[in-house]
């Protein structure tokens, strides 16, 4: 995503943490403070790979600008550790008071 590469991402784990779907997952991205910015499934099988990678190229096909901004949007997100290594230091000094 750092590089602008839009995911593709069956939903488990760190994934669904980190992928909010474009088309099914914008109030759980917005509750983040987050934009939609990727495509996800649900299954582990071929159909579900399949509706998010169709999604994925028609977006790319259909839609050029607005996939561009898409991967901008992408980029622009930032997951790293800096931001949660922060917030654990607060709330260890805050637990020592």
């Amino acid at each position: 995503m750092r590089y602008g590469s839009v995911p593709v991402v069956r939903k488990t784990g760190g994934l669904y943490d980190t992928v909010f779907d474009v088309d099914h997952d914008k109030e759980r991205a917005q509750a983040q403070v987050l934009e939609p910015n990727g495509f996800s499934f649900d299954g582990a099988d071929a159909p579900g790979v399949d509706y998010a990678l169709n999604r994925a190229i028609s977006a790319w096909y259909d839609g050029r600008e607005w996939f561009n901004s898409l991967c901008k949007t992408v980029m622009e997100q930032d997951w790293s550790w800096n931001r949660p290594a922060l917030e654990y230091i607060e709330l260890y000094h805050s637990a020592r008071k």
